[in-house]
């Protein structure tokens, strides 16, 4: 038999005194148990149906709606709650505080996430979790971006952070490094496995990269290099404030991460890969200065011609070459003529004498300095030291040749840089040459041409005093 409206509040009157979580159904007698479950279920199938037709359902809520509920104005039919509402899910639901808490916990605001009666999502959540939970109030935080996060475009926020109180800030649920290398573990292993490490590691991941997302990719927080520059302005301004030539591979989008790795490397200065092929990633094709030259495709010439300057050979493009910025032309870190034909000066050839001894050019003898002398005489010497000096690349090739000593096959000549052949012959005890502009000129280290003005010509002889003084 149904019982009536005021019969029913009255039992749930009754049914209050006991609500307290110090008091059962069971403790106050079989009748009064029986009494309120006849209310529960009055309540929800005569007016309350939406309560109890949820696929996922708070357990108390299918038992006892005294746990929460007590009559208030009968007439009116309205309750009330038994404590503070603020107060209500905590005499049941014990949140430990371990630092940082949820804002909404905090304040007792647990229904903003739960419902408290019954819902179609896990743990009674009151919108999906994966989709439209947590943007409800973090709206501002996800706003459109073209590089997401995984686990924030499959909504699964949990992932990284705890619902409700946690040892970390925002809610994390284990220190920020921790948790990134719960999935990216390769990481990880880098720096274990390598020498040197990203100082901005130490500041963690977010600093370079938003957790989130990003207009950028790999969820960065600006493109480089402005987010490099963020911490290395200073020496950026100090390596490109006064040169006259800076890289133009820095000035590209992402052109520091062209050749540096952000976390960790192997080499030195956080180098992508060692030299010269992280070089030729870029030098691969000619290339354009901003002057109006042209550098050559050095991939090509350096497979096309196997005879490699000893540098290239020990993989160090950066023991001739600035990475960055310098003061002398194809950034070359000490002088080095930039003509063709330039008077001889000690100081104009310092780049080569970062590894050749001066003596090469500076003595007339050549023994035990030079296999390019005829007998005593250093045909070195002869050549580059005078007021219209040869500079080394007018027989040198200054990168690879196909002739030993990096011994160039043609020279430029003229403004319109025609191709002069060297015609180089390499001979036992020394060799020739026979360039367009002059007949064979031989040398022998035993027994030397001597005398003969094809080991040494006089600046009368020279095709010097035969041709206008041209070059590239």
């Amino acid at each position: 038999m149904r019982i009536a409206r005021a019969t029913l509040w009255q039992v749930l009157c009754i049914a209050s005194v006991w609500s307290s979580p110090q008091a059962s159904p069971a403790q106050v007698g079989g009748t009064a148990s029986s009494a309120v479950r006849a209310a529960v279920s009055t309540c929800a199938k005569e007016c309350h149906q939406d309560i109890i037709n949820h696929p996922v359902m708070h357990s108390v809520s299918r038992e006892r709606c005294d746990a929460c509920h007590v009559q208030g104005n009968a007439k009116q039919h309205r309750f009330s709650f038994i404590v503070a509402k603020d107060q209500l899910c905590v005499r049941c639901h014990a949140v430990p505080h371990e630092g940082v808490m949820h804002a909404p916990v905090q304040q007792g605001r647990c229904l903003e996430c739960h419902d408290p009666h019954g819902s179609d999502h896990p743990r009674s959540l009151i919108a999906d979790p994966q989709r439209a939970l947590c943007v409800k109030c973090h709206t501002q935080e996800f706003p459109p971006s073209q590089f997401v996060h995984g686990p924030v475009a499959v909504g699964a926020c949990i992932v990284c952070h705890k619902p409700h109180s946690s040892k970390e800030p925002g809610l994390l649920v284990k220190d920020s490094r921790s948790l990134c290398l719960t999935c990216h573990a390769e990481v990880q292993t880098e720096g274990q496995r390598e020498g040197h490490v990203h100082g901005a590691l130490e500041q963690g991941c977010t600093s370079c990269h938003d957790p989130h997302a990003s207009a950028h990719k790999f969820q960065l927080r600006e493109r480089s290099p402005e987010l490099c520059m963020k911490c290395h302005q200073a020496h950026f301004d100090k390596l490109t404030a006064a040169p006259a030539h800076v890289h133009g591979a820095i000035q590209e989008p992402d052109g520091c991460l062209g050749c540096h790795q952000p976390h960790s490397s192997q080499l030195a200065g956080l180098q992508r890969g060692s030299q010269p092929g992280i070089c030729l990633s870029c030098h691969n094709r000619p290339v354009q200065t901003a002057a109006g030259g042209t550098i050559p495709d050095m991939a090509r010439l350096l497979e096309e011609n196997p005879d490699h300057h000893g540098p290239i050979r020990d993989g160090n493009c950066t023991a001739c070459h600035e990475p960055h910025a310098g003061e002398n032309f194809r950034l070359l870190k000490e002088e080095y003529p930039a003509e063709f034909y330039a008077p001889f000066a000690i100081e104009s050839f310092r780049l080569c004498f970062r590894c050749h001894i001066p003596d090469l050019v500076l003595s007339a003898s050549g023994s035990g300095l030079t296999e390019f002398r005829d007998g005593d005489r250093n045909l070195h010497h002869v050549h580059v030291n005078r007021d219209k000096g040869r500079t080394c690349r007018s027989c040198h090739e200054v990168h690879a040749s196909k002739q030993p000593s990096h011994i160039r096959e043609s020279v430029p000549f003229g403004a319109a840089n025609w191709k002069l052949p060297l015609n180089y012959k390499k001979t036992p005890e020394g060799g020739s040459c026979m360039p367009g502009c002059h007949e064979v000129r031989r040398y022998s280290r035993s027994p030397p041409v001597s005398g003969s003005a094809a080991a040494s010509p006089s600046p009368d002889e020279s095709p010097d005093a035969r041709r206008p003084d041209k070059g590239p």
